[in-house]
């Protein structure tokens, strides 16, 4: 009556080291990972039962000849084995967003449940009929006698295992091909190990194939890497992307609510990288429980996520109460406004919070990550805001449309170039101008660049954007007597992303060549945080472009937290003091850290230009403690190229009287 046991033995251990590794990788977040942990438990589980009922368990004595025991583990067996079956299609169906599908459905649905129904009542209906099974004592030795309908309980097993492929033959394209083969993978090992068994019953080697494929999902399907961001231990962006797909595919209702840390940038910037990630962590570990603390009751999902840049995502789906949503924010925002202590200090974090309901607020995907990239610049800190309330909002509307308005833009050459003089305190006049990008939308209207050059830096548009200014400014220069104009040069901005190109320098050779532009007459500007993206290559792009005639100003001094090796390793001729720190100047209190900065600069040999003045006092001011350029609204404001031109003729004209 007894079985070769030992391949049992290989799954259990290969069952218990699966579900470690789960537990160890936190892999127990989202629905799809905890259906595998359940179906890995539900395995290891009818493992152990597969061994109590047929191994020869001499360590237990009397208990191994008890019939009551033995047929208890074998109902236990053949119940758990038959749940297994439509647990791996659930996972299936799970994985491919596709399990609405199957419960909506009611042929695809009936052909799942019914038969599963079926499943069951044949193994109850065993205790009277023994239409599988029984125990009887031949000669005072306990004996497995197979039913005559065994075959039946097979039959089931094959036909769910048939079902399950071609539900993932059907859901192909929903999945990576790496995953789609992984799976195809196990069927022919269930299938080779089911038949095994069915052919030689001594042989237990079904929860040996059992266990075997879910060691190649555990391998190829869940990966750490993907479905954990490994910051925080929540859900990853990656997840997060491919569950709203699936929720979208398959018409599900849910709320997506998100919860920014609007200050993010600066914190990031004032701590450790090591002591920030610590915060982001600690921040999730108290947010999430948060979350799904008051869903208890509720018929209501809930999968907490870290996206990015303290961005992070609940989606809720099944029912969802708008005065259980206030409750958790504003436990969240108990938690968090009177300080995150970190590192011995008490961070002061500004959180702002969001929602959007699917589908009745967004139709895609690409629509709600805009979304949450931008709700917070519409909203004040500790307040949610809902996407219908935000939705007529001209900015919002230009927000979560950027990367289409950016586009059709290019497509139909919207751009213009204006052009913003500046003015010389030492020669009292304009001696140069910097070429500022602009977009008029036909619909929209006037769309500032401080929304529209971070969008086309994220997704790559800025390349062609600057390829244009490029151009344009040099068709500019070539075809004005910028000596006659009392100019110069004009200052062009480079953006991150075209400072890390390795053919930056060659484009700008070839419109030099094309439009015979001399050397000097075209100074580009970097930004302080281009240099922090990658030093050497924008190193290199810089000393290639100055071979060919272009020199360099740093943009935006003081807008960050300026290195002074980085400051003095690249060929600067010019430094721009930003805005935000001539703002400075007004506070008499303030203005010693800026004759510092002053000091510092001019250590470098290179000129200052001061930005954003708008007084006569203030320019006054720079004028006297040595700096020599001024750029602002108080001299000068930006200009279209007609109008450029026109002013700095008349001025021109001013000049010779």
């Amino acid at each position: 009556m007894y079985s070769l046991y030992y391949f049992d033995t290989c799954a259990l251990w290969v069952m218990v080291a699966i579900i470690t590794s789960i537990v160890l990788r936190r892999m127990y977040r989202g629905a799809v990972n905890r259906i595998y942990l359940a179906l890995a438990c539900l395995e290891l589980c009818t493992t152990v039962f597969d061994m109590f009922r047929c191994a020869p368990l001499t360590i237990l004595g009397e208990l191994g000849q008890s019939g009551i025991f033995r047929t208890v583990m074998c109902y236990s067996y053949l119940f758990l084995l038959a749940s297994s079956m439509p647990l791996f299609m659930a996972l299936i169906a799970l994985m491919t967003g596709t399990w609405q599908k199957l419960r909506r459905n009611a042929v695809v649905g009936c052909l799942f449940f019914i038969p599963l129904i079926l499943f069951y009542i044949l193994i109850i209906l065993n205790i009277r009929t023994h239409w599988l099974f029984d125990y009887q004592y031949v000669s005072d030795e306990l004996t497995y006698q197979q039913g005559t309908y065994m075959f039946v309980y097979e039959l089931f097993i094959v036909y769910f295992l048939i079902y399950s492929l071609v539900w993932l033959l059907y859901t192909e394209k929903r999945m990576s091909f790496r995953k789609y083969i992984a799976l195809l993978i196990i069927y022919p090992i269930k299938g080779f190990t089911i038949m095994m068994q069915i052919l030689v019953p001594q042989m237990m080697v079904t929860m040996f194939g059992s266990a075997l494929s879910m060691l190649i999902i555990a391998f190829f399907v869940f990966r750490a890497d993907e479905d954990v961001d490994q910051e925080t231990g929540a859900r990853s962006l990656t997840s997060f992307d491919k569950d709203i797909e699936n929720i979208f595919y398959t018409g599900e209702e849910a709320l997506v609510l998100f919860v920014k840390i609007a200050n993010d940038v600066s914190i990031r910037q004032m701590l450790e990288h090591r002591v920030y990630r610590d915060m982001i962590k600690r921040i999730a570990e108290v947010a999430e429980p948060l979350t799904k603390k008051k869903r208890g009751k509720k018929k209501r999902r809930s999968d907490f996520y870290y996206l990015h840049n303290g961005l992070f995502a609940d989606i809720i789906t099944g029912d969802n109460d708008s005065l259980l949503v206030d409750e958790e924010i504003e436990e969240i925002s108990e938690k968090f406004k009177t300080g995150f202590p970190v590192d011995g200090v008490d961070i002061q974090l500004r959180v702002c919070f969001a929602g959007a309901f699917i589908p009745e607020d967004v139709d895609n995907g690409i629509q709600l990550r805009r979304f949450s990239e931008s709700f917070h610049n519409m909203v004040q800190p500790w307040d949610l805001v809902m996407y219908s309330e935000l939705a007529p909002d001209r900015d919002f509307v230009i927000l979560n449309n950027i990367d289409r308005i950016v586009a059709k833009a290019i497509k139909e050459k919207r751009f213009q170039m204006y052009y913003q003089p500046i003015y010389s305190l030492k020669t009292k006049s304009f001696r140069t101008a910097e070429a500022l990008i602009r977009l008029n939308d036909p619909e929209l209207g006037f769309i500032s660049p401080s929304i529209f050059i971070p969008a086309a830096e994220k997704n790559g548009q800025i390349i062609e954007i600057g390829d244009f200014v490029i151009e344009d400014v040099c068709r500019f220069i070539s075809t004005e007597n910028l000596a006659e104009l009392g100019i110069d040069h004009i200052e062009v901005n480079l953006s991150v992303v075209q400072c890390m190109q390795g053919d930056m320098a060659e484009k700008i050779r070839k419109n030099f060549e094309k439009y015979k532009i001399v050397p000097g007459k075209i100074d580009f500007e970097i930004t302080e945080t281009a240099t922090d993206s990658a030093y050497d290559t924008v190193l290199k792009t810089m000393n290639d472009i100055s071979v060919y005639g272009g020199s360099f100003s740093l943009d935006d001094y003081g807008s960050g937290y300026s290195n002074l090796h980085r400051v003095m390793s690249f060929p600067y001729k010019t430094i721009k003091i930003d805005k935000s720190l001539t703002d400075e100047a007004e506070d008499e209190k303030k203005r010693g850290i800026l004759l510092e900065a002053i000091h510092l600069i001019k250590s470098l040999d290179a000129d200052i230009i001061v930005e954003g003045v708008e007084t006569k006092e203030i320019s006054d001011w720079f004028e006297a403690n040595g700096c020599d350029f001024i750029q602002g609204f108080y001299y000068a404001r930006p200009m279209p190229e007609k109008e450029f031109i026109e002013f700095m003729k008349t001025r021109a004209v001013q000049r010779k009287r």
